[in-house]
This record gives structure tokens, C-alpha cells and sequence, in this order.
């Protein structure tokens, strides 16, 4: 009997100590809750249904307000980009984030099969900026793009393109089910990507989860320099 009141007496006082620490950090992150409140405005832009699915996705911006030195505490975004993506299933009434990941969404394709006709109705693709490839601490145009994919669900996000190249072009290739993209290097690593680097080629096969693989051989490009230099070099 006495052991069980031990027992008892351990547990009330384990209970008291969880909740007295429950106590101490909840007014700490409500005020962090209230502050966010104050100063960042949800944004959840115009919705669209996914092919008659009954799942809409909703692309999200954040307004901001100023702080009390009337100044902004965050960084600015383009009004034409989205930083992440609510996917909503509207038969079960469940939600998710594209992901946690902070990235800037450019651009999202949903319907390339219906303009395309290559049957692509599983996926959906994006244009995103996700690595601050100059350390400038900004995520801005002057950083890589790279081509994501996931379901139409908005699961299985991941990246497809090659890391350290901007995505240039890409296209899905119905009769090989492969995706051909130009990317370009920073070959000249001054931390740009302009029209003095090199552009290759890649190939993936989306069904296979591969990882993109160059089209073009190293021999090829030492040949094609060998000619360039050939017959266009100047003649001083």
C-alpha cells in the first residue's frame, strides 16, 4: 500500500513539473505567435484546381508590416514569385506545405501534358531559386534556378537539374521519356551566370527518379574547342 502511494505521490509531482514547465515557455511563444501576427500578413494568392481533381493549390506571398522605427524586418520578394505553395484535397478537407525548405518558386507548371500532349498528368514542375550561390545573403536573380518536379499532389518535391548550374530550357522528350535541359556553369567562377559560361546538356528519365546526366562527352567539347580554335582564332 505504501508503495503504491509512492508511486503516486512520483507521479503527481512528474505531472506538476511538466506542467509547471509548460507554464514557463508558453507566454514565451505566444508572444513570439503575437508578434508575428503583428507584423507578417498571410497572403494566399488566387487558387486553382488541378485537373479536375479536387485538389487546388494556393501560392503564398507574405505582406509586411513596418516596426515601431518604421522600418521592414524582412527581406523583400518579387510580387510575381511565391514562397511556397498550400496544396489542398478538397474531397478530404487536408492540407500540406510544398515544403519547409526556404526556396522562391518562379514559376509552377501543372498543365504541360495539356499543351504539350506528352502525358505528363502525374507531375507538376517548378522553376526554383533555393541556394544564395553568391553569399550575399539574398536569394535573388543573379542565383541559380533549378527545375523541381512532384506529384499532383504537391508530395515527392525534389530537384532534378543539376546543383551549382541555372536552369536555361527544358522539354520532355514523349517517344525517349526523357527530360532535355540546357543548363549554364559558372565556368568562369566570378559567382554569375551570364553569356560568358558554358551551357551544357542534360538528360534524365523522370519514371527512373534519376539524377541528370550530361549529354555531351568531355571528348566532344575538347574537340569542338580544338576546331573553334582552329578557324576562329585571331590573326594578329
Amino acid at each position: 500500500m505504501k508503495k503504491n502511494l509512492l508511486l503516486l505521490l512520483l507521479f503527481i509531482s512528474i505531472c506538476s513539473c511538466t506542467e509547471n514547465t509548460r507554464e514557463i515557455r508558453d507566454p514565451q511563444m505566444l508572444n513570439q505567435e503575437d508578434s508575428l501576427r503583428a507584423s507578417l500578413n498571410i497572403q494566399i494568392m488566387n487558387f486553382t484546381e488541378i485537373d479536375s481533381s479536387g485538389i487546388l493549390i494556393f501560392p503564398l506571398q507574405m505582406g509586411q508590416n513596418k516596426n515601431r522605427r518604421n522600418e521592414y524586418d524582412y527581406k523583400e520578394m518579387s510580387y510575381s514569385n511565391y514562397w511556397n505553395i498550400i496544396f489542398y484535397n478538397s474531397k478530404t478537407s487536408e492540407y500540406h506545405l510544398l515544403t519547409e525548405e526556404k526556396v522562391i518558386i518562379n514559376q509552377f507548371d501543372y498543365q504541360y501534358d495539356e499543351r504539350s500532349g506528352t502525358g505528363l498528368d502525374k507531375y507538376m514542375f517548378y522553376e526554383v531559386t533555393k541556394k544564395d550561390f553568391n553569399e550575399d545573403k539574398l536569394l535573388t536573380g543573379k542565383d541559380p534556378v533549378y527545375l523541381f518536379v512532384s506529384d499532383k499532389e504537391g508530395k515527392n518535391f525534389r530537384q532534378i537539374s543539376p546543383s551549382d548550374t541555372s536552369l536555361d530550357k527544358w522539354k520532355y522528350i514523349k517517344s525517349s521519356g526523357k527530360i532535355i535541359m540546357n543548363v549554364t556553369k559558372d565556368s568562369n567562377k566570378n559567382l554569375l551566370f551570364d553569356d560568358k559560361d558554358e551551357v551544357s546538356t542534360f538528360e534524365l528519365v523522370l519514371e527512373l527518379n534519376e539524377v541528370p546526366v550530361e549529354i555531351f562527352s568531355d571528348s566532344l567539347k575538347d574537340k569542338l574547342r580544338m576546331l573553334y580554335n582552329r578557324d576562329w582564332k585571331r590573326i594578329k
